[in-house]
């Protein structure tokens, strides 16, 4: 198994072309990652395990960046399944009243956190990738998803109020984290559905954009590379996610004549870093290893010259994936060699 390299990813990202082809899943959920470290794991976010656990998870998984991120639980309802994980099913700060109900995380801790686990991977060769939490879909996320929505047309003045309020600790988030020597900062547009946009484009103008061109800003001015997540078909804004200077976009779900990759690389691959694509829907869960590994070298064959390819799930690694797919992704990848 090869050694993990973050300056895999940043010579993609940079429009390199090499010999090697960089790997990184962002999540890995726990009842996979403890059969690849052979283990047991307490059930809580893959990037929640403990931090000897964490880096020796992704070495083995074969990433060249690990993924971090922090979620401020604000107006979460959520259950607990039989094998003890946390599942988000609902917001409960639906009314303007519950805005005074708003409460703050403890940035020392999300710091020290960050701080460990930046210790923790030095001299690896591992890079990290950090998802600073984000007003618009923490917002969502508070309220509840239906609610939101019905929100943004019946009473907009609550949803501005609202991201206002948590826009503040946000930015102080993001600019802490800006401080550090995090390779890659990722940031989400929310608003797609795999039908295109959920709501109208003077709505993602008006709630969504302002928040997130803020941020790429931000990181632009720092000089750390920007990546977008964005599930869906988010093609549509691919003007405005150039414009704003985003570096990479993942984790590109292949939907049949919406979103294509490899037109995406035609059309734009000498300007954005493509990462993702490998079917978590298709072959990655249904298909043979046989079968992952001929996905995962025609995507690499067509994807890679002139740079701008990372190997990924078109979403994250879930417990339906079959170690053996998961395994025949790492290893199509660890074994080409152009």
């Amino acid at each position: 198994m090869r050694a993990p390299d973050k300056h895999r990813y940043l010579n993609a990202v940079r429009h390199i072309e090499t010999a090697e082809i960089p790997f990184q899943e962002d999540e890995i959920e726990t009842t996979v990652a403890a059969r690849i470290l052979g283990k047991p794991l307490p059930p809580v976010r893959p990037y929640e395990i403990p931090v000897a656990d964490y880096v020796e998870l992704n070495i083995r998984a074969g990433n060249d960046l690990v993924y971090l991120g922090h979620v401020w639980e604000l107006g979460r309802k959520n259950v607990i399944d039989a094998a003890g994980r946390k599942h988000y099913v609902d917001g409960v700060m639906k009314t303007r009243e519950s805005l005074q109900d708003v409460w703050y995380p403890d940035l020392g801790e999300y710091e020290r956190d960050l701080a460990a686990r930046l210790a923790a991977i030095e001299g690896t060769g591992l890079g990290m990738k950090y998802s600073a939490t984000q007003a618009p879909f923490l917002t969502m996320t508070a309220i509840g998803y239906q609610d939101y929505y019905l929100a943004l047309y019946d009473d907009p003045q609550f949803i501005h109020d609202f991201q206002a309020i948590v826009e503040q600790f946000c930015l102080r988030e993001l600019e802490m984290a800006l401080t550090y020597p995090i390779d890659v900062m990722q940031v989400s547009f929310i608003c797609f559905s795999k039908d295109g946009l959920t709501i109208s484009r003077e709505m993602v103008e008006e709630f969504e954009l302002p928040s997130l061109r803020r941020r790429v800003k931000m990181i632009k001015e720092a000089g750390k590379v920007c990546a977008l997540h964005a599930d869906g078909d988010f093609t549509c804004m691919m003007p405005e996610i150039l414009a704003m200077g985003i570096d990479e976009i993942n984790p590109i779900e292949p939907l049949d004549g919406v979103v294509d990759i490899y037109r995406l690389k035609a059309q734009y691959g000498d300007r954005i870093t493509l990462h993702g694509n490998i079917d978590l829907a298709g072959v990655l869960t249904y298909g043979t290893p046989e079968e992952v590994e001929r996905d995962v070298i025609e995507h690499i064959e067509r994807l890679s010259p002139g740079g701008g390819y990372v190997v990924m799930s078109s979403h994250n690694i879930t417990e339906a994936v079959p170690l053996e797919n998961f395994f025949a992704m790492r290893d199509a990848v660890q074994q080409y060699r152009k």
